[in-house]
């Protein structure tokens, strides 16, 4: 690409996985041009990681049960409205996704096949063979490139969004190539950048998931609502994180110890293993922490022939990163950090929220770095790909609504800028010192004394940060100023995270603390954390309308 100042379109699309990509088809759908940019190519987004399947309740009468699993879920502080929405929805979204040519796997008589999640009491998750999110990419990509309304740039990371006195118009983006800066001005901005959890050691997340979103919309000013309710995947590598899908504990799958007692037998007697990701990680890291230097193991050596299509996945993981057969070798696994249920606060129609209340004009978000209170405190398996698809297609369709002409002269904002130079601090080193004390601290179980004390690491690593210089000036393909940028969001991030851990003194879903094991007096409550008027990061408990 030759050298930028500025681009024009009337609806700017951050982020290409499947919310964005939803997002940008249905702006264009409505007739409006649409610059789509992504960090990665598409197709390495962390949307094409999601294998198991999309909950529709195409097999059932209506979508009361799954409403009905979702608020459960949700423990008291999930968006009832959202929820009816996005499930009632739901069968519409299917035959929508199949038109743009996702093949969802069906019997001999033409009925979807249906996997089972944790926390849902019937099997309802639709899939396409064992990759779903990569089916669904692949179909919109397509539907993208033959878009002429569409222009599609990768390589491309936002740095800082602009605005005008009561708008959002666009964004400085760094164009990751060659290290130039540009503005993208546009009528409205869609946030599509997925959550950011790759700060904690264990994490299932793609590298290029470091909060991105999350960090542009909170320094203009949004809220970021139920950052506390992290959701830990229950079956991630022992060695590295990566999940085993959880389609195989609904094959039968079971977690034992290293003398083949199954554990969760213990805790949850009767669901088990199916109990719920939030219950069943809890239970994990309760092992693991009441025996020091054990390990436990998902056994799947038992399951029944029939049911042996589950494993497929799960098989190819084992062998790629263990070099172990799942029919034969039980699998040493660790609680990993999976999914942020909190986000940008937005309401159903994906408009960013202030921690007034109040709508960012031109401002929407979908997908993960969203919250709207579809997962409440805890997000059941197979909502994920429904969530980005039905509010990814929404935000689209509202953003295409605005109007109003954005006035480029009167943009508020300065050039983003990076320091180069020498320095004794290294970003690598920050980074490995976050990982390790987020996952301690802030990890599956927490209390006051570690929330405190990685506030206070937090801190120290934010003045260690300001200290850090680029060393490299080259212009190709620069690392070191990416890294630069996606380390600042992961601190922000991280501290959000634990400021609103601290602010909510109960268990509650994904958040358990151990010096306040049980639901307190919290019900229908949401943390919100925005930037204070005098500077520094706030954060408190309100009533949810």
């Amino acid at each position: 690409m030759s050298k930028l100042t500025s681009l024009n379109a009337e609806v700017l699309v951050i982020g290409a996985g499947i919310a964005g990509c939803c997002a940008a088809l249905e702006a264009a759908y409505a007739g409006k041009k649409v610059i789509l940019i992504s960090k990665i190519p598409p197709l390495h987004s962390h949307s094409v990681s999601a294998r198991g399947g999309v909950n529709v309740a195409i097999n059932e009468p209506d979508a009361f049960a799954h409403i009905n699993d979702c608020l459960n879920a949700g423990r008291g502080v999930a968006s009832k409205d959202c929820i009816e929405y996005m499930c009632e929805s739901a069968p519409e979204n299917l035959h929508w996704l199949e038109k743009l040519g996702v093949q969802f796997s069906k019997d001999e008589s033409g009925h979807y096949k249906n996997k089972a999640f944790g926390g849902s009491n019937i099997p309802r998750a639709c899939f396409s063979k064992d990759r779903t999110g990569l089916a669904i990419m692949v179909a919109l990509i397509k539907q993208i490139k033959k878009n002429e309304l569409i222009t599609l740039l990768d390589q491309m990371m936002a740095v800082e969004l602009i605005q005008e006195t009561c708008q959002v118009i666009g964004a400085q983006v760094l164009h990751l190539r060659n290290t130039q800066l540009f503005k993208v001005f546009a009528n409205s901005v869609v946030l599509s950048t997925g959550g950011g959890l790759n700060s904690y050691k264990y994490n299932t997340n793609a590298v290029s998931t470091t909060g991105d979103g999350l960090s542009l919309a909170f320094n203009a000013g949004a809220a970021l609502r139920h950052m506390e309710f992290v959701q830990f995947h229950p079956l991630g590598l022992r060695n590295s994180g990566i999940q085993i899908p959880e389609p195989v504990l609904g094959a039968g799958g079971k977690i034992v110890s290293i003398s083949n007692d199954n554990v969760m037998s213990r805790y949850y007697p009767e669901k088990k293993e199916l109990a719920g990701r939030d219950k069943v990680s809890i239970a994990i890291a309760k092992e693991l922490s009441n025996h020091p230097g054990s390990e436990l193991y998902l056994d799947l050596t038992n399951i029944p022939e029939e049911k042996k299509f589950a494993l497929k996945e799960a098989s190819l993981i084992a062998a790629t990163y263990l070099n172990a057969d799942v029919t034969k070798d039980k699998i040493s696994i660790i609680p990993s950090a999976h999914y942020l249920m909190g986000g940008v606060s937005c309401n159903i129609n994906g408009q960013v929220l202030n921690c007034m209340g109040d709508i960012i004009n031109g401002l929407f978000v979908a997908g993960e770095a969203a919250c709207n209170g579809v997962h409440g405190a805890n997000r059941i398996g197979g909502n994920s790909l429904l969530e980005v698809v039905v509010f990814g297609r929404l935000a689209g369709q509202n953003a295409a609504k605005l109007q109003k002409k954005a006035n480029y002269q009167n943009a508020s904002f300065k050039e983003f800028t990076f320091p180069f130079g020498d320095s004794k601090e290294k970003m690598g080193e920050i980074l490995s010192t976050l990982k390790a004390t987020m996952s301690q601290n802030a990890g599956v179980i927490r209390n006051e004394n570690g929330l405190k004390e990685q506030l206070k690491i937090l801190a120290d690593l934010n003045r260690r940060y300001l200290d850090i210089k680029i060393s490299d000036r080259t212009h190709f393909y620069n690392q070191q100023i990416k890294q630069y940028v996606e380390l600042k969001n992961m601190l922000l991030i991280s501290e959000a995270i634990c400021r609103a851990a601290l602010c909510r003194p109960e268990s509650r879903g994904a958040h358990y603390r151990d010096d306040f094991p049980s639901e307190g007096n919290f019900f229908e409550m949401a943390t919100l954390t925005y930037k204070h008027e005098l500077g520094g990061m706030a954060c408190e408990l309100i009533r949810i309308s």
